[in-house]
């Protein structure tokens, strides 16, 4: 099902409300270029610019979509600066956001995302000590970007994290065979198997835009 691959998403919203978009190989929306594409509209013949910017909040915003649906206490799982935690926060539905990361340095950063009367509460620790700082049944929703080809002992995470999240996981990843900075080489078809056998309900998505993405949606059996 999954499949390893190297395109990524350029494109926008048209006017009249169709999404365009090409994937290509060369260009992440994220690092500085001067590349542009020009796509025609299929619905109104628009012919569209897509150049660095568009292509940057088209595809931060796929990425975000699949994590709209969380609610309650939330853990932001090796938060960074805070990419995730920035959107959930203004979420009515969103109670509180624990953000935690190994590097110290995300502090400064997790300390400025404060919306309304909700501030986002910055944690440092690593993934092996997350039951010391959260108990059981603890967390509603667990997100994470970018995160678990970093983990060094997927069996005691998924111990951990049946423990400690009461409702859901969203996680976002990608998946390289033999990739040096890989931790674990757990397939995702793999990782969805470990946490089906601890009681989970599981949806493996590739993603055919992210760089040999997928995105696991696992849910509590009531």
């Amino acid at each position: 099902m999954f499949k390893e691959h190297n395109h990524i998403i350029w494109g926008t919203q048209c006017p009249c409300g169709r999404e365009n978009f090409i994937l290509q190989e060369k260009y992440h929306p994220w690092v500085e270029t001067d590349y542009e594409v020009v796509l025609t509209c299929p619905s109104c013949d628009k012919s569209l610019v897509v150049n660095q910017g568009l292509a940057c909040d088209y595809y931060n915003q796929k990425i975000l979509n699949h994590f709209d649906d969380v609610k309650g206490n939330i853990l932001d799982l090796g938060c960074g600066g805070g990419f995730l935690s920035h959107h959930l926060i203004q979420k009515d539905a969103v109670n509180n956001i624990y953000a935690t990361d190994v590097d110290k340095t995300c502090e400064d950063a997790i300390k400025k995302i404060v919306y309304k009367d909700k501030v986002t509460k910055f944690i440092a620790c690593d993934l092996k000590d997350l039951p010391d700082y959260f108990g059981e049944d603890s967390i509603d929703y667990l997100v994470s970007r970018d995160v678990f080809m970093f983990v060094e002992d997927p069996d005691q995470f998924f111990d951990d994290m049946t423990s400690i999240v009461k409702k859901g996981i969203r996680q976002m990843a990608w998946f390289v065979k033999n990739n040096d900075r890989m931790k674990n080489q757990l397939m995702p078809e793999e990782i969805v198997s470990k946490l089906k056998a601890k009681g989970w309900q599981v949806e493996l998505i590739p993603l055919a835009w992210y760089k040999s993405g997928y995105f696991i949606k696992a849910d509590k059996n009531d």
